[in-house]
């Protein structure tokens, strides 16, 4: 397997090789048995515990369900058509709203499953498999000198760049993932959005969910192109420097004795 890409003005490319996957999984089974041995839950064990520290309940699994159900629900009634495009739109909304807020009840429970005993061991496995993987496309020689040399300065700008890119292809991710979204589809096919994702009129101009102009900031905006609030009263007004007639501390005349 091999992919070319760019980060920055450099080429770089990926090969896998038989070699890189045989050290990926000696590194993937050691650091499972480090991780179990320094007290990291199993998955199927991770559940409990969660629900054991008030992480996860009852009520919060019938949610999940409720949200994987109604975001099902959305996602067919807005794919069968069938309605008008301002009745598409505030559908497309409601379904991002909803997943939105599904993503936030799993938020703290997808991390807690990151630190089992497999994720432990999937993680130390992608980081061998990326330092043997991911070639500089001029010298052809690896980017990482090793898996430690990696892990110690992966996190700068062009490690967490290749991480992305080499995650997308061993695990075959679609890197524009928010844009096979039903809503997003929906949203492009009807011009409703830029190239960016947000929303836009009729002339181009980047509107908010309400269809009010907006600018790049997201600031509410006149007709004239200046920045106001909700109610339509403009931004930046300060009381240090707002006119008032003082009739109060007016100068009493002093009648002559």
């Amino acid at each position: 397997m091999e992919n070319r890409f760019t980060v920055g003005e450099k080429d770089y490319f990926i090969k896998i090789t038989p070699q890189a996957i045989a050290e990926g999984k000696k590194i993937h089974n050691k650091a499972f048995r480090q991780a179990l041995d320094d007290g990291a839950l199993l998955k199927k064990s991770l559940m409990n515990y969660m629900i054991e520290q008030g992480v996860w309940n009852d009520k919060k699994e019938e949610l999940y369900k409720s949200f994987v159900k109604e975001i099902g629900e959305l996602e067919y009634k807005l794919s069968s058509g069938k309605m008008k495009v301002s009745e598409g739109k505030a559908l497309a909304i409601q379904l991002a709203k909803k997943r939105a807020e599904f993503r936030l009840l799993i938020s703290e429970r997808n991390q807690m499953e990151s630190n089992s005993a497999e994720a432990q061991a999937d993680n130390a496995r992608f980081n061998a498999l990326l330092a043997k993987s991911v070639f500089d496309y001029d010298t052809q020689k690896c980017v990482y000198a090793s898996t430690e040399d990696y892990v110690e300065n992966g996190s700068d700008d062009l490690g967490i760049a290749l991480a992305e890119k080499f995650a997308n292809f061993l695990y075959g991710v679609n890197e524009d993932y928010e844009s096979t979204l039903v809503e997003n589809k929906f949203l492009k096919r009807f011009k409703l959005v830029n190239d960016l994702g947000h929303f836009v009129d009729n002339a181009g101009n980047l509107v908010d969910i309400e269809g009010h102009r907006v600018d790049e900031e997201g600031y509410r905006l006149d007709s004239d192109g200046k920045r106001i609030d909700l109610n339509g009263n403009p931004l930046g007004v300060k009381i240090e420097e707002a006119e008032f007639e003082d009739d109060f501390n007016v100068p009493t005349e002093v009648v002559p004795q």
